[in-house]
């Protein structure tokens, strides 16, 4: 009786794929690198991939274009009207294997796909603020619905891809799904981050520096911490000034704070000024991936006190740069950030900066660990991911 020997499988045919990209007009800027990544990821890897988003019609009415008030209602009317429809052109057209929605807050347009889709799941923190689950943030009732719409349109779709564990027990729970229909696959990051000599990083800084945002004299290692985020609720600006102000008093060389992000709100510029002329707190606005990557690459560590998070990317981003790691023991940071970090209480200012001036003399250990645990983000790795999911669900479509 003869044997016959398996031969080893052919290389798989390429996918193609869909992209339901964000609305540029909103100036999401997150969701829009993030769709740029998956674009260019998938492409690299040799798939066929089209990335399409809601193109301004009726948001053009309104001059000029903002997400509130009566312009973003005309900008819903783009996204959650013409573009659903134009969307099922595109698919008639393209016939992708699998549509991918990038942002889980738009999963309305893949409704009608003739093809497997999926969203990715950042954070619920909305969803789950419109149910009641956050104490103290509140939503009229309008926002409300809309949310629980939202949460609707995700029900409808066969599976969902979450950036964290914590974002997939968020999304399980609210959902009422089974365990199978949510898998994990953690962001890379959107720039190759990477450790840059002070010498280089100085250089990049020094237009900052010619603009009066930042003092000259930061620009060496260690001479400030730096701090990454926008005014939202749960990037807790006001604890980050008070754990600023104490670190302050107690860590030798009295290093400045560097606040990466959008202005101050009206009740975080008077605390700022609660803290006195000798505060040391610079606002950079608008800082690009180089300028980011040299705060990182010179600072003697991150702060990220956040409230809550989807994913956290700073931790991620400075960990690429070997700047050590101070952040809050919510999860799911410390999916993100592991051994590589130093957690506190994000609520309790003072024992927060006790705890990092008692870990202060361990930087660089944290910032050898973090370089290494870094790997985990490559945006290869997470590609490698997205396509093993659309293979599942396009042949579990097919059988």
């Amino acid at each position: 009786m003869s044997r016959t020997t398996a031969l080893p499988p052919g290389p798989e045919r390429p996918l193609r794929v869909l992209l339901a990209g964000n609305f540029a007009a909103d100036r999401q800027q997150s969701m829009l690198r993030f769709g740029d990544l998956l674009r260019d990821g998938l492409a690299a890897a040799g798939h066929e991939t089209l990335l399409e988003s809601p193109k301004p019609g009726f948001a053009r009415l309104a001059r000029p274009y903002r997400y509130d008030g009566f312009p973003k209602l005309l900008g819903y009317a783009d996204k959650f009207v013409v573009f659903p429809v134009r969307l099922r052109s595109i698919a008639a057209r393209f016939r992708p294997d699998v549509v991918h929605v990038v942002d889980h807050a738009n999963s309305a347009c893949a409704s009608g796909s003739p093809v497997p889709a999926l969203c990715t799941c950042h954070d619920l923190l909305r969803i789950r603020a419109a149910a009641g689950e956050i104490p103290g943030q509140t939503h009229g009732r309008a926002a409300r619905a809309f949310q629980r719409w939202i949460l609707g349109r995700i029900r409808r779709l066969p599976h969902a891809a979450c950036v964290s564990e914590n974002t997939r027990a968020d999304l399980l729970r609210l959902t009422g799904w089974a365990p199978d229909r949510a898998t994990v696959i953690p962001n890379g990051l959107n720039h190759p981050y990477r450790r840059r000599s002070p010498a280089e990083a100085a250089a990049t800084l020094a237009p900052l520096v010619a603009s009066g945002a930042l003092p000259a004299r930061l620009l060496r290692p260690d001479g400030f911490l730096v701090n990454v985020g926008g005014g939202q609720w749960y990037k807790n600006r006001p604890g980050l000034l008070a754990i600023h102000a104490r670190l302050r008093a107690v860590l030798p060389g009295r290093p400045d704070l560097v606040m990466v992000g959008k202005p101050l709100g009206a009740a975080d510029r008077a605390l700022l000024e609660s803290l006195g002329p000798d505060a040391g707190v610079h606002l950079v606005v608008g800082a690009s991936n180089p300028e980011l990557e040299a705060l990182y690459s010179l600072a003697a560590g991150l702060v990220f006190p956040s409230l809550a998070e989807g994913f956290g990317w700073p931790v991620a981003e400075a960990q690429a740069c070997g700047c050590p790691v101070f952040t809050s023991d919510r999860a799911p940071l410390p999916e993100v950030g592991g051994d590589a970090a130093v957690y506190f209480d994000p609520t309790a200012p003072a024992a927060a900066a006790e705890r990092i001036a008692l870990a202060w003399p361990d930087r660089s250990r944290l910032a050898a660990a973090g370089l290494v645990r870094a790997a985990a983000w490559d945006p290869a790795r997470m590609i490698e991911r997205y396509v093993a999911l659309y293979r599942h669900l396009a042949d579990s479509t097919r059988s």
